[in-house]
C-alpha cells in the first residue's frame, strides 16, 4: 500500500499545477478562504477584516462585533474545499478560529501486482486559532497558528504544524493602510521518509480607499461610496515573485445595504490571471461570488456567506 500511496503522487498532477510547480500537494494553504480574497486576487494584506484568515491575520485587529463566515469552491478538477471561521473582540484584542477541508476528488490505482482500486487522491484536514491586537497610532498585529492532516490515496499521511504572522498599518495619509505577513512556516511535510517544504509565502501590500459621503443623505438614493485600490507582492517558496493589483467598488443603499463589485489581476504567475466578483450585505448577512480564471486549468467558482452578530 505504501507503493501505491508513492504512485498515486502522478494522478495528482491538476491540484498540484492549480498551487504551483513548486508546492506539495498542501492545497489548504495555498487556496483563497473567502470568496473576497478570490476576487480581489489575493491583494489583501493591507486590508482589514474577516479575509485576515487567509492573507494577513494582522487585518483581524479591524473587527469591532463577532463575525463568521464560510466558503465553498468548486473548478479545476472533481475537487471540494470548504472553509468555516469565525472571530469576535475580547478584552481588546480579536480572537479567531477557523477550519478547512479540502479533497482532491479520487484516482484510480494501479498496484505491482495488477490489482485495481479506486482511492480518494488527496485530502486535507486544517484546524486554525490565534488572534490580532491593535497597539495604536494605526498599528496592528496579528498570528495565527496551524494544525494538519494530509492524507493521500488513503495511504500515506502526514501532520504538522505551521504559522502565519503579519503586521498592518494605518497610515497618517486618509484611506492608505500598508501590510506585510509572512504565512505557512514551519517544518516540512513528511510522507514516508521524505520531507517536502511547506509552501512559505511572504507578502508585502497597500492599500488605498477613497470615501464619498453626500451632503444630502436624504436626497440621495445611496449613503456611502468606497473606491478601494491595492497590490500586493507575494512570494511562495521556489516560485518566482508575483504581482497581484485589485480594485473594489462598493455603494452603501441606506443604512442596511451595501453592493460591491471587485475586480483583480495577478502578473507572473503560470496559473492565475484575472478574477472578478460581487458582494451583497443586507444588515447582518453577507454573500459573496467570485470567479478566478486558471488559464489552462479552467474557471473556479467560490461562494461565501458570512454574518455579523
Amino acid at each position: 500500500m505504501r507503493r501505491i500511496a508513492l504512485a498515486a503522487l502522478a494522478a495528482l498532477a491538476p491540484a498540484a499545477a492549480f498551487a504551483g510547480a513548486a508546492s506539495t500537494g498542501a492545497q489548504v494553504l495555498r487556496r483563497p478562504l473567502t470568496a473576497r480574497a478570490a476576487a480581489l486576487g489575493g491583494a489583501l494584506t493591507a486590508s482589514a477584516g474577516i479575509d485576515g484568515f487567509g492573507v494577513n491575520p494582522a487585518g483581524l485587529a479591524a473587527l469591532r462585533r463577532p463575525e463568521a463566515v464560510s466558503t465553498f469552491n468548486s473548478g479545476v478538477a472533481d475537487d471540494a474545499f470548504g472553509f468555516l471561521g469565525g472571530a469576535a473582540p475580547v478584552k481588546g484584542a480579536v480572537a479567531a478560529a477557523g477550519i478547512t477541508y479540502y479533497d482532491a476528488g479520487s484516482v484510480d490505482i494501479v498496484a505491482l501486482d495488477g490489482a485495481q482500486s479506486t482511492v480518494r487522491a488527496e485530502r486535507d484536514y486544517l484546524g486554525t486559532a490565534g488572534g490580532a491586537v491593535p497597539l495604536g497610532a494605526g498599528l496592528s498585529v496579528g498570528a495565527l497558528a496551524k494544525v494538519y492532516r494530509f492524507t493521500l490515496a488513503d495511504a500515506a499521511s502526514a501532520s504538522g504544524f505551521a504559522a502565519d504572522a503579519g503586521v498592518q498599518w494605518a497610515a497618517p495619509v486618509r484611506g492608505l493602510r500598508l501590510g506585510a505577513s509572512v504565512q505557512n512556516a514551519g517544518p516540512g511535510v513528511k510522507f514516508e521518509s521524505a520531507s517536502d517544504p511547506l509552501p512559505l509565502t511572504e507578502r508585502a501590500g497597500l492599500a488605498w480607499t477613497l470615501e464619498t459621503r453626500p451632503a444630502d443623505a436624504a436626497g440621495t438614493y445611496y449613503s456611502d461610496t468606497r473606491l478601494t485600490l491595492s497590490a500586493d507582492q507575494v512570494q511562495v517558496r521556489g516560485d518566482a515573485a508575483t504581482l497581484a493589483a485589485a480594485g473594489e467598488f462598493a455603494l452603501d443603499v441606506g443604512a442596511a445595504t451595501s453592493l460591491a463589485v471587485r475586480l483583480g489581476w495577478v502578473f507572473g504567475s503560470p496559473t492565475d490571471g484575472i478574477s472578478f466578483g460581487v458582494g451583497v450585505r443586507e444588515r447582518r448577512f453577507v454573500a459573496d461570488y467570485a470567479l478566478a480564471a486558471k488559464k489552462d486549468l479552467g474557471d473556479v467558482h467560490f461562494v461565501s456567506l458570512g454574518v455579523r452578530f
